[in-house]
């Protein structure tokens, strides 16, 4: 590929900013994420890769996997491990390869997972419950320039922090049963100090529609110190417009699927009220034992983090993506 066609898919970062970090940090303070998060509506298969390093380990890395099947279930499970090399970022079993900066990247997963369904995805596994092998193959390929989440109200240079759509092909295999999918998500990579003093909860949302517009959101919501902040983008004719949020879907209630969501956006003259309904949620709790699936709405205070696969409607047009919330337990 050429170098315009690498600074075409780049904006303005280097090629080698998209390149993960393998035995060292710069700066030293600051500890580097990727995720892939996408949804295939022909499939009905939608995967949620995290994989984020240790602040003060240059090589653990914590992976966090989500894979929604076709019949509603959904597989999770987390770890951490030491197995970066290269131009590849790995934990235990969750591992990032970087084919070709900001364009082409490549997910690998292999691991017995949770596979919740039913009341299990809000009340977290049986006892007893038996786990299943999973194996996730997925290679994608980016289709616009990335956007910056963090711009002039975030974390300022040297820290980055940018989303980036793509479109995937992959295949997840349970118990020897193969699930192709395809279809659109967004990718995304952080450097950052990653200091939320008070943190109160927060959406990451992004979504693609056939026509080729898109939209997203980074936001937080208010601590007892500090306002809600955070932007989003409306991707209109190829180019990302920087968005101010007028409304967004705070974590409320614990809804397995079917929720109905609103979203505004407004970019300079272009405006977007967007319509959005769950295909499908988990929920996850840290702890200190590590994390727990289900709510646990009766465990005290905490953190729940809600990942969820998402229908949006948008001016008559039909789209899908990724919609994570967060939210004290006590909220």
């Amino acid at each position: 590929m050429s170098a315009t066609a690498a600074a075409g898919f780049s904006g303005a970062w280097p090629p080698e900013a998209d390149i993960p970090q393998v035995g060292f940090k710069e700066p030293p303070d600051h500890h580097e994420a990727y995720w892939l998060y996408g949804y295939d509506p022909v499939s009905e298969v939608g995967h949620y890769l995290y994989l984020t390093a240790e602040k003060d380990d240059v090589l653990l890395r914590r992976e966090s996997v989500f894979i929604l099947l076709p019949d509603g279930s959904v597989l999770a499970q987390n770890g951490a491990g030491r197995s970066s090399h290269g131009s590849t970022a790995a934990g235990d079993r969750l591992q990032f390869e970087c084919l070709e900066p900001f364009r082409r990247w490549r997910g690998r997963y292999a691991a017995l997972v949770h596979r919740l369904a039913g009341d299990e995805i809000v009340a977290g596994p049986r006892p007893g419950s038996e786990l299943v092998e999973a194996v996730v193959d997925v290679e994608v390929e980016s289709v616009a320039a990335p956007w910056n989440t963090e711009g002039d109200w975030g974390e300022q240079p040297p820290s980055l922090r940018y989303h980036q759509f793509y479109d995937a092909r992959g295949t997840v295999t349970v118990g020897g049963t193969a699930y192709p999918f395809a279809g659109p998500g967004f990718r995304s990579h952080s450097r950052r100090r990653r200091d939320m003093p008070g943190f109160t909860g927060h959406a990451i949302i992004n979504g693609r529609f056939p026509s080729g517009r898109g939209f997203g959101l980074l936001r937080y919501r208010a601590t007892a110190d500090s306002p809600e902040r955070g932007r989003g983008f409306l991707y209109l004719d190829g180019a990302a417009h920087d968005a101010d949020v007028v409304a967004w879907p705070h974590l409320d209630e614990a809804v397995a699927a079917g929720e109905r969501l609103t979203i505004e956006l407004r970019a300079g003259r272009h405006k977007a009220v967007i319509s959005a309904v769950t295909i499908a949620s988990a929920f996850v709790t840290p702890a200190p034992e590590g994390r727990k699936y289900g709510a646990h709405a009766g465990d005290g205070p905490g953190t729940v983090i809600s990942p969820a696969f998402a229908r949006y409607e948008w001016d008559g047009e039909t789209g899908y993506g990724g919609l994570e919330r967060s939210a004290l337990r006590t909220a």
